[in-house]
């Protein structure tokens, strides 16, 4: 696994992630149209994190977009095999 590629996807996505969680709770109130673009920006982090982690595992970014399937996505590109043919240290 390329560690820089997988570090970025973790800095990128975790944020985004709360980003959604955030915008979830703004939908309820009055802040109805902030927290759906706060929901919108959070996923799109996520999904560029996903695309870092699939660079990282040797993969083609495209595969960023099974994180649509939310925490099954990751599952799955958790089990992904690491092509990129760096020996973890």
């Amino acid at each position: 696994m390329i560690k820089r590629y997988n570090n970025l996807s973790l800095a990128i996505a975790i944020p985004g992630i709360a980003l959604q969680f955030v915008g979830q709770f703004m939908t309820g109130g009055e802040q109805h149209i902030l927290g759906l673009l706060t929901v919108l920006a959070g996923t799109l982090m996520v999904l560029v994190g996903f695309a870092y982690y699939a660079k990282a595992k040797g993969r083609n970014p495209a595969w960023c977009l099974i994180g649509v399937f939310s925490c099954l996505g990751l599952l799955i590109m958790a089990l992904l095999k690491d092509n990129s043919g760096v020996d973890e240290v």
